[in-house]
Protein backbone atom coordinates (compact mmCIF):
# COMPACT_ATOMS: atom_id res chain seq x y z
CA UNK A 1 0.00 0.00 0.00
CA UNK A 2 1.07 3.37 -1.23
CA UNK A 3 1.61 5.43 1.91
CA UNK A 4 -0.06 9.05 1.55
CA UNK A 5 2.94 10.79 2.08
CA UNK A 6 4.29 10.18 -1.69
CA UNK A 7 1.51 10.21 -3.28
CA UNK A 8 -1.29 13.36 -3.59
CA UNK A 9 -4.21 12.20 -1.63
CA UNK A 10 -6.34 13.43 -4.69
CA UNK A 11 -4.79 10.81 -6.52
CA UNK A 12 -5.46 8.27 -4.14
CA UNK A 13 -9.28 8.98 -3.33
CA UNK A 14 -11.75 6.52 -4.31
CA UNK A 15 -8.72 4.60 -6.12
CA UNK A 16 -9.84 1.12 -5.00
CA UNK A 17 -10.26 -1.42 -8.28
CA UNK A 18 -14.12 -1.00 -7.97
CA UNK A 19 -13.52 2.88 -8.32
CA UNK A 20 -10.84 2.51 -11.01
CA UNK A 21 -13.06 0.20 -12.92
CA UNK A 22 -15.56 3.24 -13.04
CA UNK A 23 -13.99 5.70 -13.78
CA UNK A 24 -14.75 7.97 -16.80
CA UNK A 25 -14.11 10.92 -18.42
CA UNK A 26 -17.21 11.60 -20.30
CA UNK A 27 -19.92 10.71 -18.02
CA UNK A 28 -20.63 11.33 -14.33
CA UNK A 29 -22.90 8.17 -13.94
CA UNK A 30 -24.68 10.48 -11.65
CA UNK A 31 -28.78 9.32 -11.25
CA UNK A 32 -29.88 12.71 -8.99
CA UNK A 33 -28.31 16.04 -8.78
CA UNK A 34 -29.71 18.40 -5.82
CA UNK A 35 -29.21 21.75 -7.31
CA UNK A 36 -30.58 23.91 -4.54
CA UNK A 37 -28.76 26.66 -2.14
CA UNK A 38 -28.69 25.09 1.26
CA UNK A 39 -31.29 25.33 4.30
CA UNK A 40 -34.04 24.49 1.50
CA UNK A 41 -34.16 20.60 2.64
CA UNK A 42 -31.14 19.44 0.59
CA UNK A 43 -29.84 17.74 4.18
CA UNK A 44 -33.27 15.54 3.90
CA UNK A 45 -33.46 14.40 0.20
CA UNK A 46 -30.12 13.68 0.59
CA UNK A 47 -30.65 11.25 3.42
CA UNK A 48 -34.11 9.65 1.80
CA UNK A 49 -31.95 9.20 -0.77
CA UNK A 50 -29.47 7.20 1.03
CA UNK A 51 -32.56 5.48 2.38
CA UNK A 52 -33.29 4.11 -1.08
CA UNK A 53 -30.03 2.41 -1.29
CA UNK A 54 -28.36 5.05 -3.38
CA UNK A 55 -24.69 5.88 -2.93
CA UNK A 56 -24.61 9.96 -1.36
CA UNK A 57 -22.26 12.84 -1.21
CA UNK A 58 -22.83 15.82 0.31
CA UNK A 59 -20.15 18.57 0.58
CA UNK A 60 -18.41 16.62 3.34
CA UNK A 61 -16.99 13.79 1.62
CA UNK A 62 -16.33 15.85 -1.78
CA UNK A 63 -14.27 18.12 -0.10
CA UNK A 64 -12.31 14.57 1.00
CA UNK A 65 -12.55 12.55 -1.91
CA UNK A 66 -13.11 15.17 -4.83
CA UNK A 67 -11.63 18.00 -4.12
CA UNK A 68 -10.39 18.94 -7.54
CA UNK A 69 -14.07 19.29 -8.56
CA UNK A 70 -14.54 21.99 -6.31
CA UNK A 71 -12.01 24.41 -7.85
CA UNK A 72 -13.16 27.63 -9.39
CA UNK A 73 -11.88 26.58 -13.48
CA UNK A 74 -13.35 22.55 -12.80
CA UNK A 75 -14.67 21.69 -15.98
CA UNK A 76 -17.24 18.81 -16.58
CA UNK A 77 -14.66 16.31 -17.53
CA UNK A 78 -12.90 16.71 -14.14
CA UNK A 79 -16.45 16.02 -12.56
CA UNK A 80 -16.78 13.35 -14.67
CA UNK A 81 -14.32 11.54 -13.47
CA UNK A 82 -14.15 11.89 -10.25
CA UNK A 83 -17.77 11.25 -9.52
CA UNK A 84 -17.68 8.50 -11.39
CA UNK A 85 -14.49 7.28 -9.89
CA UNK A 86 -16.38 7.41 -6.86
CA UNK A 87 -19.32 5.75 -8.15
CA UNK A 88 -21.68 8.44 -6.31
CA UNK A 89 -25.44 7.93 -7.21
CA UNK A 90 -26.86 11.02 -6.04
CA UNK A 91 -24.84 14.60 -4.84
CA UNK A 92 -26.22 17.24 -2.84
CA UNK A 93 -24.02 20.60 -4.84
CA UNK A 94 -24.62 23.11 -2.20
CA UNK A 95 -22.31 25.52 -1.64
CA UNK A 96 -21.17 24.93 -4.76
CA UNK A 97 -24.25 25.46 -7.28
CA UNK A 98 -22.73 27.15 -9.74
CA UNK A 99 -21.15 23.39 -10.27
CA UNK A 100 -24.51 22.43 -12.41
CA UNK A 101 -24.15 23.67 -15.96
CA UNK A 102 -20.79 21.90 -16.24
CA UNK A 103 -22.54 19.06 -14.32
CA UNK A 104 -25.02 18.62 -16.62
CA UNK A 105 -23.23 18.09 -19.62
CA UNK A 106 -21.71 14.93 -18.32
CA UNK A 107 -24.87 13.71 -16.58
CA UNK A 108 -27.50 13.66 -19.62
CA UNK A 109 -29.78 10.71 -17.53
CA UNK A 110 -29.41 12.43 -13.89
CA UNK A 111 -32.67 13.89 -12.99
CA UNK A 112 -32.57 17.06 -10.70
CA UNK A 113 -34.61 17.68 -7.52
CA UNK A 114 -35.21 21.69 -6.84
CA UNK A 115 -35.36 21.76 -2.85
CA UNK A 116 -37.27 25.38 -2.11
CA UNK A 117 -38.84 27.32 0.48
CA UNK A 118 -39.75 30.92 0.32
CA UNK A 119 -37.70 33.26 0.38
CA UNK A 120 -38.29 35.15 3.89
CA UNK A 121 -37.90 32.00 5.68
CA UNK A 122 -34.74 31.18 3.87
CA UNK A 123 -32.85 33.97 4.29
CA UNK A 124 -34.04 33.91 8.09
CA UNK A 125 -32.49 30.19 8.32
CA UNK A 126 -29.71 30.43 6.22
CA UNK A 127 -28.81 34.42 8.60
CA UNK A 128 -28.83 31.77 11.56
CA UNK A 129 -27.08 28.91 10.34
CA UNK A 130 -24.15 30.63 8.44
CA UNK A 131 -23.27 32.49 11.45
CA UNK A 132 -23.46 28.63 12.81
CA UNK A 133 -21.31 27.61 10.46
CA UNK A 134 -18.15 30.20 10.25
CA UNK A 135 -17.88 30.21 14.08
CA UNK A 136 -18.02 26.39 14.01
CA UNK A 137 -15.78 26.06 11.03
CA UNK A 138 -13.11 28.76 12.64
CA UNK A 139 -12.96 26.77 16.19
CA UNK A 140 -13.09 23.51 15.24
CA UNK A 141 -11.44 23.27 11.64
CA UNK A 142 -8.79 26.34 11.97
CA UNK A 143 -7.91 25.65 15.40
CA UNK A 144 -8.65 23.25 17.50
CA UNK A 145 -7.94 20.81 14.65
CA UNK A 146 -4.90 22.43 13.14
CA UNK A 147 -2.95 20.23 16.28
CA UNK A 148 -3.08 17.29 13.47
CA UNK A 149 -1.58 19.56 10.96
CA UNK A 150 0.98 21.20 12.98
CA UNK A 151 3.47 18.39 12.92
CA UNK A 152 2.75 15.92 10.30
CA UNK A 153 0.66 13.43 12.18
CA UNK A 154 -1.37 12.47 9.64
CA UNK A 155 1.50 11.42 6.74
CA UNK A 156 2.88 9.45 9.96
CA UNK A 157 -0.27 7.60 10.91
CA UNK A 158 -0.72 6.44 7.04
CA UNK A 159 3.56 5.22 6.82
CA UNK A 160 2.78 3.20 9.75
CA UNK A 161 -0.45 1.63 9.25
CA UNK A 162 -2.03 2.76 6.10
CA UNK A 163 -5.40 3.59 7.51
CA UNK A 164 -5.81 6.92 6.24
CA UNK A 165 -5.03 5.70 2.03
CA UNK A 166 -7.48 3.21 3.04
CA UNK A 167 -9.96 5.31 4.12
CA UNK A 168 -9.25 7.33 0.91
CA UNK A 169 -9.46 4.61 -1.74
CA UNK A 170 -12.68 3.33 -0.21
CA UNK A 171 -14.47 6.49 -0.62
CA UNK A 172 -16.99 5.66 1.11
CA UNK A 173 -20.03 8.08 2.62
CA UNK A 174 -20.08 9.37 5.38
CA UNK A 175 -22.49 12.37 5.98
CA UNK A 176 -26.04 10.27 7.00
CA UNK A 177 -26.43 9.75 10.19
CA UNK A 178 -24.23 6.48 12.01
CA UNK A 179 -21.98 6.32 8.95
CA UNK A 180 -18.94 8.30 9.73
CA UNK A 181 -16.53 6.10 11.62
CA UNK A 182 -13.97 7.65 14.26
CA UNK A 183 -11.22 8.16 11.32
CA UNK A 184 -13.34 9.71 9.16
CA UNK A 185 -14.66 12.23 11.54
CA UNK A 186 -10.61 13.36 12.28
CA UNK A 187 -10.14 13.30 8.65
CA UNK A 188 -12.75 15.82 7.95
CA UNK A 189 -12.02 18.18 10.53
CA UNK A 190 -8.20 17.89 10.44
CA UNK A 191 -7.49 18.14 6.82
CA UNK A 192 -10.31 17.67 4.67
CA UNK A 193 -12.10 21.10 5.26
CA UNK A 194 -9.44 23.06 5.95
CA UNK A 195 -9.12 23.36 1.65
CA UNK A 196 -12.70 26.15 2.03
CA UNK A 197 -10.09 29.08 2.52
CA UNK A 198 -8.04 27.95 -0.37
CA UNK A 199 -8.06 30.76 -3.10
CA UNK A 200 -8.27 28.24 -5.78
CA UNK A 201 -11.87 27.07 -4.57
CA UNK A 202 -12.95 30.67 -3.76
CA UNK A 203 -15.73 29.24 -1.90
CA UNK A 204 -16.82 32.43 -0.37
CA UNK A 205 -17.56 33.79 -3.67
CA UNK A 206 -19.16 31.09 -5.38
CA UNK A 207 -22.75 29.48 -5.13
CA UNK A 208 -24.85 29.99 -2.35
CA UNK A 209 -22.31 32.30 -0.36
CA UNK A 210 -22.02 34.43 -4.14
CA UNK A 211 -25.99 35.27 -3.13
CA UNK A 212 -25.82 36.23 0.53
CA UNK A 213 -21.79 37.24 0.82
CA UNK A 214 -21.76 41.31 1.39
CA UNK A 215 -25.55 41.68 0.01
CA UNK A 216 -28.14 43.69 1.28
CA UNK A 217 -32.09 42.00 1.62
CA UNK A 218 -32.80 43.12 -1.96
CA UNK A 219 -30.15 42.03 -3.54
CA UNK A 220 -30.00 38.53 -1.64
CA UNK A 221 -33.62 38.01 -2.44
CA UNK A 222 -32.93 38.76 -5.98
CA UNK A 223 -30.02 36.32 -6.34
CA UNK A 224 -31.93 33.42 -4.59
CA UNK A 225 -34.92 33.71 -6.78
CA UNK A 226 -32.40 33.77 -9.72
CA UNK A 227 -30.68 30.78 -8.90
CA UNK A 228 -34.19 29.14 -8.73
CA UNK A 229 -35.39 30.49 -12.21
CA UNK A 230 -31.66 29.25 -13.52
CA UNK A 231 -32.55 25.88 -12.66
CA UNK A 232 -35.36 25.47 -13.86
CA UNK A 233 -33.89 27.03 -17.35
CA UNK A 234 -31.25 24.85 -16.94
CA UNK A 235 -33.16 21.43 -16.62
CA UNK A 236 -35.96 19.93 -19.13
CA UNK A 237 -39.51 20.01 -16.99
CA UNK A 238 -39.74 16.14 -17.13
CA UNK A 239 -36.07 15.48 -15.63
CA UNK A 240 -36.60 18.18 -12.78
CA UNK A 241 -38.63 17.60 -9.34
CA UNK A 242 -39.84 20.81 -7.86
CA UNK A 243 -39.71 19.83 -3.70
CA UNK A 244 -40.59 21.33 -0.52
CA UNK A 245 -39.87 19.44 2.34
CA UNK A 246 -43.02 21.09 4.55
CA UNK A 247 -45.53 20.10 1.65
CA UNK A 248 -43.75 16.54 -0.18
CA UNK A 249 -42.76 13.15 0.92
CA UNK A 250 -42.17 9.84 0.03
CA UNK A 251 -44.88 9.73 -2.55
CA UNK A 252 -43.45 12.56 -4.39
CA UNK A 253 -39.79 11.73 -4.23
CA UNK A 254 -40.53 7.30 -5.25
CA UNK A 255 -42.80 8.42 -8.04
CA UNK A 256 -40.64 11.12 -9.49
CA UNK A 257 -37.39 8.38 -9.55
CA UNK A 258 -40.04 5.86 -10.57
CA UNK A 259 -38.91 3.74 -7.14
CA UNK A 260 -40.75 1.56 -5.21
CA UNK A 261 -43.33 3.59 -3.09
CA UNK A 262 -42.28 3.69 0.74
CA UNK A 263 -44.52 2.01 3.32
CA UNK A 264 -47.20 4.11 4.52
CA UNK A 265 -46.79 6.04 7.71
CA UNK A 266 -42.85 6.02 7.22
CA UNK A 267 -41.93 9.39 7.78
CA UNK A 268 -39.52 11.84 5.88
CA UNK A 269 -36.29 12.41 7.24
CA UNK A 270 -35.75 15.85 8.93
CA UNK A 271 -32.31 15.32 9.98
CA UNK A 272 -31.20 19.12 10.74
CA UNK A 273 -32.53 21.18 13.55
CA UNK A 274 -33.24 24.55 14.76
CA UNK A 275 -31.63 23.81 18.27
CA UNK A 276 -28.56 22.70 16.79
CA UNK A 277 -25.32 24.86 17.76
CA UNK A 278 -23.43 23.60 15.49
CA UNK A 279 -25.39 23.47 12.12
CA UNK A 280 -22.62 20.43 11.47
CA UNK A 281 -24.49 17.10 10.72
CA UNK A 282 -21.01 15.09 11.08
CA UNK A 283 -21.03 16.68 14.34
CA UNK A 284 -24.39 16.05 15.42
CA UNK A 285 -24.61 12.83 14.45
CA UNK A 286 -21.98 11.52 16.06
CA UNK A 287 -22.49 9.39 19.58
CA UNK A 288 -21.35 11.34 22.14
CA UNK A 289 -18.28 8.60 22.68
CA UNK A 290 -16.99 9.43 19.30
CA UNK A 291 -17.20 13.16 20.26
CA UNK A 292 -15.34 12.42 23.30
CA UNK A 293 -12.82 11.07 21.13
CA UNK A 294 -12.17 13.47 18.93
CA UNK A 295 -11.75 16.11 21.20
CA UNK A 296 -9.33 13.81 23.67
CA UNK A 297 -7.54 13.37 20.27
CA UNK A 298 -7.34 16.47 18.66
CA UNK A 299 -6.75 18.29 22.18
CA UNK A 300 -4.36 15.98 23.32
CA UNK A 301 -2.34 16.34 20.37
CA UNK A 302 -1.92 20.36 20.74
CA UNK A 303 -0.35 19.04 24.34
CA UNK A 304 2.59 16.66 22.35
CA UNK A 305 2.93 19.22 19.99
CA UNK A 306 3.57 21.77 22.72
CA UNK A 307 6.01 19.64 24.75
CA UNK A 308 8.00 18.73 21.24
CA UNK A 309 8.41 22.12 20.09
CA UNK A 310 9.83 22.78 24.15
CA UNK A 311 11.97 20.35 23.86
CA UNK A 312 13.33 21.29 20.24
CA UNK A 313 13.63 24.77 21.65
CA UNK A 314 14.95 23.36 24.64
CA UNK A 315 17.68 21.10 22.83
CA UNK A 316 18.33 24.02 20.21
CA UNK A 317 19.84 26.51 23.33
CA UNK A 318 21.38 23.59 25.08
CA UNK A 319 23.16 22.56 22.20
CA UNK A 320 23.86 26.67 21.06
CA UNK A 321 25.53 27.20 24.81
CA UNK A 322 27.55 24.41 24.45
CA UNK A 323 28.79 25.00 21.27
CA UNK A 324 28.25 28.25 19.67
CA UNK A 325 29.29 30.55 22.92
CA UNK A 326 31.71 28.26 23.52
CA UNK A 327 33.43 29.12 20.74
CA UNK A 328 32.86 32.76 21.20
CA UNK A 329 34.47 32.40 24.55
CA UNK A 330 37.43 31.09 23.44
CA UNK A 331 38.20 33.38 20.30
Amino acid sequence: MEPLAKKPFTDLACASPEGLAAESNTSSGLKVILASVGQTGTTSVLAALSELGMRTYHIEEQVLFSRPMLRVNATSDVMARHFSRCRVDAVALEPLVDMLPALLQTSPDAKVVLTWRDFASWHKSTTKGGKKDVLWHIFMCMFFASSARALPWISLLDMTTGSVTQLLKEGKPFAEAGQASLAEQLAFYSFAKFPYGDPVNQVIFRGTNSITFGQDYAQIETGYKASVNLIKQLVPPERLLVFDVKVHGWDDLTNFLEFPAKEKGRPFPHPRSKNSWTNDTLWEYAPVWQQLAVVAILGGLHIVNFAIVRCLCKLGRRLYLRYFKSESARD
